[in-house]
This record gives structure tokens, C-alpha cells and sequence, in this order.
């Protein structure tokens, strides 16, 4: 991740932080610790990927806004890839880390326990590798034209364990390529433009969440 990136991520981490900080207490605002697990696949435009388990962790803020409805948003480390075996010895094992900002609506039917949710998730690449696996021997190889932002549809249902605990599970909807369309040269020198494969996210995430 270049250094313009990291500065952005740390602001915004900064900014969001003090945003609920400040709100906390105040404006109706919880402020919580999440964390989870996450089984992550790339959907191309030929095929979808095999799991890859890897986790999310962050912080979380959550509104009433009515005995039904609640508003809530994250800022979290979500770990996503993908696994591509190509025989019981071979395999590709992909990483995309994000810096992400979930932003969901939550609605409980007869304001219960239960609720379901929806809404969007926006994330900044902060860290992206490639390693090809053959008999146990890892090659790391290069990933170029990389998007350094992804965007997407999340929705999911969860339940609330009194006053402090949520637990939830969701699933994410990658709307934004991965790899951007790019120029290359040919064998000639010749400029050639090359539409990229459609990567794509698809996670599906379990959360708990702790509320203060």
C-alpha cells in the first residue's frame, strides 16, 4: 500500500473514531467491539473460488432510532481472498485486507430480539498478496492493476443476548471489480488494451459484537 493510502486510512480511522467518540453518551450512540469470521470467496467470470477462512475485527456503533429500527456502522480489519485448488498439491491462496466501513440498517419485527439488516459496505485496500502452493513450497507472485477501493451489498440476520451482546451473520456482495481494465504492450511495442476478469468479493462473515 503506497503512502497517500496509509495516510487517508489513518485519518479516516481517526475521524471515526472521535465522530462516535464524541457522540457517545450524548446522542444515544453505543460504542462496541466486534469481531469475527469470515469465509471468503472470488467470483470471476468463469468460476467461484474455494473458502478461504480468514477474520474481520474492529469497533462498532450502533443508534436507536425507533422501538424497530437501529442504525449501525463499523470500522474494521476484514482479512478477504480467495483459495483456487488446482489438484490435491496445487494451489493459488489469495489476500485482499481492508480497511472497512460497514454501514447497516437493522429492523426488529415487534422490536424482539431478533432483527435482520441490510445495507452497504465500503473498504480501502491496505494489503494485497498471491502465493502459488505446489507440494508444500510457496511462490509469491505479483498482483498489478489492483482497484485500491471495493464497495458492496451487505445483508444478514442477528440476535441481541440482553443488553450488551449481538450476534449476526451477513453476506457481502462485492459490486466492484477488483482489477481495473489497463493497457499493455505487445510483442511489437504496440499498445494493447486488455478488460480485466470481474473479480469479485463474496463473504460470508459471522460477528459477535460487545457493546459498552
Amino acid at each position: 500500500m503506497n503512502y497517500r493510502i496509509k495516510v487517508v486510512a489513518f485519518i479516516g480511522a481517526v475521524l471515526f473514531l472521535s465522530a462516535f467518540l464524541n457522540g457517545y453518551g450524548q446522542t444515544g450512540i453505543r460504542i462496541g467491539i466486534t469481531g469475527g469470521v469470515n469465509a471468503n470467496q472470488i467470483k470471476t467470470s468463469t468460476n467461484v473460488s474455494n473458502l478461504l477462512w480468514k477474520y474481520n475485527a474492529g469497533i462498532s456503533g450502533t443508534k436507536k432510532i425507533s422501538d424497530n429500527f437501529a442504525l449501525t456502522s463499523e470500522l474494521s480489519y476484514s482479512r478477504q481472498g480467495r483459495r483456487l485448488d488446482l489438484s490435491s498439491a496445487r494451489k493459488y491462496v489469495t489476500n485482499f485486507d481492508y480497511l472497512a466501513l460497514p454501514v447497516l440498517l437493522r429492523y426488529s419485527p415487534g422490536g424482539k430480539e431478533w432483527f435482520i439488516q441490510a445495507g452497504g459496505k465500503f473498504g480501502l485496500l491496505v494489503n494485497s498478496k498471491e502465493t502459488y502452493i505446489y507440494n508444500n513450497n510457496n511462490s509469491p507472485n505479483n498482483l498489478q492493476h489492483l482497484r485500491q477501493w471495493d464497495a458492496g451489498a451487505l445483508a444478514g440476520l442477528g440476535y441481541r443476548l440482553g443488553s450488551h451482546i449481538v450476534v449476526d451473520v451477513r453476506y457481502y456482495n462485492g459490486l466492484t471489480p477488483l482489477i481495473k481494465d489497463h493497457w499493455m504492450f505487445g510483442p511489437d511495442s504496440t499498445p494493447l488494451f486488455y478488460g480485466a476478469d470481474r473479480w469479485v468479493h463474496r463473504v460470508w462473515s459471522m460477528n459477535l459484537t460487545y457493546y459498552l
